[in-house]
């Protein structure tokens, strides 16, 4: 994986937990540099570790981990020069999903060796969402619960998200968002639309 994601985790880290933990983690993780570029591809062996030393320095399932993370990508790379391509891609939740693989080639274009995942989604006519996930990365759907949950946050927007399906045999994993209304009155939640 490419550098900035494994800064994105450090950013992670030292936002909650500070300094001192994200030490703690690399060093329990066993890496050689608390440092990483965001243009230099590491092994995924890395982030992987990375994730598992958080696990264990935390006291947090790897879910858990990956959840957070997925949300703090969404708001990591909006502060960090990604927020125009996410500008780009639509100016909701549901926009943006139908758009990813079109950012993801964008993306691409200025870093050929990454291996981006693939989005796909259906609109019913009820309002939920279906998206399929797919991805040679293994393990990675809880963080794309944490992606949909910071990009619902994004827009204010309020989604129930549920894997529905995971490693399938085509390898899709299957997440339905399901629109919550909001009462006017007192912002509070009042169930699935």
């Amino acid at each position: 994986m490419y550098g900035m994601v494994n800064r994105a985790v450090k950013d992670l880290i030292i936002q909650e937990a500070g300094e001192d933990t994200w030490l703690e983690v690399c060093a329990k993780a066993g890496m050689a540099t608390t440092d990483f570029s965001d243009t230099t591809i590491y092994d995924d062996a890395v982030t992987y570790d990375l994730v598992a030393a958080a696990s264990s320095v935390l006291g947090l399932s790897a879910e858990d981990i990956l959840k957070g993370f997925g949300r703090h990508w969404i708001l990591f790379t909006g502060k960090d020069g990604w927020g125009d391509l996410l500008d780009m891609a639509g100016d909701d939740l549901a926009s943006v999903v139908a758009g990813l693989d079109s950012l993801h080639s964008r993306v691409q274009a200025s870093m050929p060796d990454c291996r981006m995942p693939s989005f796909s989604s259906i609109n019913h006519p009820d309002g939920v969402l279906e998206v399929h996930y797919r991805s040679e990365r293994e393990g990675l759907a809880p963080m794309v619960v944490g992606l949909l949950e910071g990009l619902a946050e994004r827009f204010d927007e309020q989604w129930q998200i549920e894997q529905t399906s995971a490693d399938s045999p085509d390898g899709v994993d299957t997440f339905m968002l399901t629109p919550v209304s909001v009462d006017a009155s007192s912002g509070d939640p009042v169930g699935a639309a």
